[in-house]
């Protein structure tokens, strides 16, 4: 298995998960060229150890400029070593039905940044099937430090929102942004800055970072 942030939920947030499972949209017939299968073939050439730049387009640089940040982005998590991976994949299809992947092709890339002392990750999640924002959620609920009932609600925004339409967190440091896929596949961009719905960033500018990201997804 490739080493990717995941996040293991608790109870009563796992049976929040598998009632969300089922529900929802499952992607747009818009035009876009970020698919679920290129998604998989990135995951496949980033490989079981991961990789040492973003195999996705995102330009920090511009990010960060667009965001008025006072300093740059940097690739890695704060504190990593120098041998880890800035990126990390899983994908495929699999019949393990514990798997995200259960019997449908998908893939989970994260890239992995610091601002200052603060990690930065961009997580890109598509499936071709069911809702690529459940996948997300362990992840979204952490980061966000949001209840059971809150992560709920979240995901009605999340679920409603339109391609390219950011949906914050109440504490701002979590962005979602659903991307346009070509297709019928579902494809969500995630931004986390900082942990526990904490981030030294101001709201606006991680809003601005994950606009940005999904602008140059594709």
């Amino acid at each position: 298995m490739i080493r990717v942030k995941h996040t293991v939920l608790g109870a009563a947030s796992a049976v929040l998960l598998a009632t969300l499972v089922g529900c929802g949209s499952s992607g747009t017939d818009a035009g876009g060229s970020l698919s679920v299968g290129r998604l998989v073939t990135i995951s496949e050439e980033v490989g079981k150890d991961g990789a040492d730049k973003c195999p996705l387009p995102y330009d920090v640089a511009e990010a960060a400029e667009a965001a008025g940040l006072g300093e740059g982005i940097e690739p890695g998590a704060a504190g990593a070593e120098a041998s880890e991976p800035h990126a990390t994949a899983e994908g495929g299809k699999t019949t393990d039905p514990q798997s995200a992947w259960a019997g449908k092709a998908g893939a989970w890339i994260t890239c992995s940044y610091h601002v200052g002392t603060e990690d930065l990750d961009v997580h890109t999640v598509g499936t071709e099937a069911g809702n690529a924002v459940n996948v997300l959620l362990p992840t979204t609920q952490k980061a966000a430090g949001m209840s059971v009932d809150e992560t709920k609600a979240y995901w009605e925004k999340t679920d409603r929102a339109k391609p390219g339409e950011p949906v914050p967190s109440k504490g701002g440091n979590v962005v979602t942004v659903r991307l346009d896929s070509g297709g019928k596949d579902d494809v969500v961009l995630l931004l986390t800055v900082g942990e526990d719905d904490k981030s030294k960033l101001k709201p606006e500018q991680v809003l601005e970072l994950a606009k940005t990201f999904a602008s140059q997804a594709g």
